[in-house]
């Protein structure tokens, strides 16, 4: 079942289903799930998904959704619904890289959800850098 990960205003920006991260479309696949990792299409790591709580790289959150179990800091109300779109079809799934090892956990994480799933390599190292502090 889709259901919307939410920002940490309490947006719906993206949607889990089954395994893969969808835009708010629900036509294009953003993304991963490999166990407890999170990954780009492209099978980079990108964070952590748990117990419906998505995490960033410095383990920050990143995304919730409405029935997330995981306490996070200052989880904020729902504040916005969208209706689910219909999901488009599911790209083959890549071969994943390992996940890096999961520092302590954090507050929110300064990465928007529309770009969570951008591939960092080649061109965005930098970028993820500056707006990671790593």
């Amino acid at each position: 079942m889709a259901e919307w990960i939410y920002d940490r205003t309490g947006r719906p920006q993206i949607i889990i289903d089954g395994d893969r991260f969808l835009d708010r479309s629900g036509n294009k696949t953003m993304g991963w799930i490999d166990g407890n990792g999170a990954f780009t299409l492209a099978g980079q790591h990108a964070g952590w998904y748990e117990d419906g709580v998505l995490w960033d790289l410095r383990n920050h959150w990143a995304g919730f959704t409405e029935e997330a179990t995981r306490n996070i800091p200052s989880q904020p109300e729902v504040t916005q619904t969208r209706p689910m779109p219909d999901t488009g079809n599911s790209p083959n799934r890549p071969e994943f890289e390992p996940t890096s090892i999961r520092p302590e956990a954090g507050d929110f994480s300064t990465i928007p959800l529309d770009y969570f799933f951008d591939d960092p390599k080649p061109l965005a190292p930098s970028f993820y850098e500056d707006i990671q502090g790593v």
